[in-house]
């Protein structure tokens, strides 16, 4: 038998000391990349979002431009003046600017419209139905056209209000398209402000911007009921030095949370402002609140009360590691109807201390 030596105690008890410290760095690094799988399959969907609309709008688009460059030979076939193309022009431009910001109808509302139009255009001699549709989807009321139409000869008017119509829905095709491709560019840009080019450097973090950043990468849950995110910022806030995707993986799991506690309904604060020398950010919402037998516990590591696969209950004590790392101190209020978790970070000694 061996004998059992103080130096063979020590050594099993740093080789088990060891073997737990690397089962606990297995399991964050697979919460965070638990929760990276969460955010990446909700920007998926906020993505593929945009650019569906926008191949629709493109597919859309390319068919009609050989119908619109038609209508123009047969509009410049008419003989009109140039005065008249001016007007018509100018008319179509102006009814483009106006639709890209106007407010959409109600189907009730489109659907009378439709009707005053097409009878009025079918006294004209106009095939009337789906050039209603478009004007009446251009904000075009019957009185602008008339105003239009008695510029023109009787005879030219279907070629006329037919390039009209065309000419705005190629415009309004361009806009999807324009709108859409500047999602995608809102949400990349976004995606590459939250993650940091390097994660492991100190920078100048916008506090702000952070927590923007951070409700893009959420907006697929706050979309799946009706959570309403208050903002109360300060001005003034001043900029931080520190690892800007650690903080905004603190801003992802209290928001996150957040919004599993309200479970579809209700608000979220962000409020932030500067006291004492800290920058103070706090999270708070409206749910039922955290038990007082739980509230101790919650920033224990492996404590959850979500389902089993939901989480394994490390994200407050992630977040808790990372604000200690930069010196700051997290504290958190709970009733019922209320929940604050109220993040402090030094300003003046913060690039020091987060190094």
């Amino acid at each position: 038998m061996f004998a059992y030596t103080p130096i063979m105690g020590a050594r099993v008890l740093q080789i088990a000391t060891g073997r737990t410290q690397g089962f606990t760095t297995t399991l964050i690094q697979q919460e965070k990349m638990a929760a990276l799988g969460r955010l990446s399959a909700g920007l998926a969907h906020e993505l593929n979002n945009p650019a569906a609309a926008a191949r629709r709008a493109a597919s859309t688009l390319r068919d009609l431009l050989p119908v619109l460059q038609c209508q123009a030979v047969k509009l410049n076939a008419l003989g009109l003046t140039d005065v008249q193309l001016d007007q018509l022009t100018a008319f179509k431009h102006a009814a483009s600017v106006r639709a890209a910001t106007a407010q959409p109808l109600s189907p009730l509302e489109q659907s009378d419209r439709e009707d005053e139009l097409v009878d009025w255009l079918e006294s004209l001699g106009v095939d009337a139905w789906e050039m209603a549709s478009g004007f009446v989807g251009a904000t075009i009321n019957r009185d602008e056209l008339a105003s239009l139409v008695d510029l023109f000869p009787s005879d030219s008017l279907p070629e006329v209000l037919a390039w009209l119509q065309r000419a705005l829905e190629a415009t309004n095709l361009l806009n999807e398209i324009s709108q859409s491709t500047s999602r995608i560019s809102e949400l990349v840009g976004a995606i590459k402000s939250y993650t940091y080019r390097d994660q492991g450097t100190v920078q100048d973090v916008d506090i702000h911007q952070g927590l923007e950043n951070t409700l893009v990468v959420l907006k697929y849950k706050l979309k799946k009921g009706c959570i309403q995110v208050i903002r109360e910022y300060d001005p003034d806030l001043p900029h931080l030095q520190a690892r800007g995707s650690e903080l905004n993986q603190v801003w992802t799991n209290l928001i996150d949370n957040a919004i599993d506690a309200l479970d579809g309904d209700g608000v979220i604060w962000l409020i932030t402002r500067s006291e004492n020398q800290y920058v103070m950010v706090e999270v708070a919402d409206n749910g039922p609140g955290i038990p007082p037998e739980i509230k101790p516990r919650i920033f224990e590591p492996f404590f959850t009360t979500k389902e089993v696969g939901d989480g394994a209950g490390l994200g407050l004590d992630i977040s808790y590691r990372i604000i200690h790392d930069h010196h700051g101190f997290i504290d958190v209020l709970s009733e019922p109807g209320e929940t604050r978790f109220i993040v402090r970070l030094p300003i003046g000694e913060a690039e020091a201390q987060a190094t």
